[in-house]
């Protein structure tokens, strides 16, 4: 991970493909008790309750994770 800041200041962290893989795995078990890969069958299924403010959160950063392409499980 790298760490640089915008010319106002603003942080920014940049990771490699395995260190997002992490974070994001961390932040799913963190708000959801289940893995990345699990969260991402699930939402694929629509299995998720869209009223959970932790869903579209966390799909926010698996589209991130991405690279803005169509999520797939892991």
């Amino acid at each position: 991970m790298t760490h640089t800041e915008t010319p106002a200041g603003t942080p920014v962290l940049e990771f490699d493909g395995d260190e997002y893989a992490r974070f994001l795995d961390d932040e799913v078990r963190a708000r959801m008790g289940i893995s990345a890969g699990e969260f991402t069958e699930q939402y694929l299924a629509g299995a998720l309750d869209d009223g959970d403010p932790d869903v579209p959160l966390l799909a926010g950063l698996l589209w991130i994770g991405q690279n803005g392409h169509r999520a797939a499980a892991a």
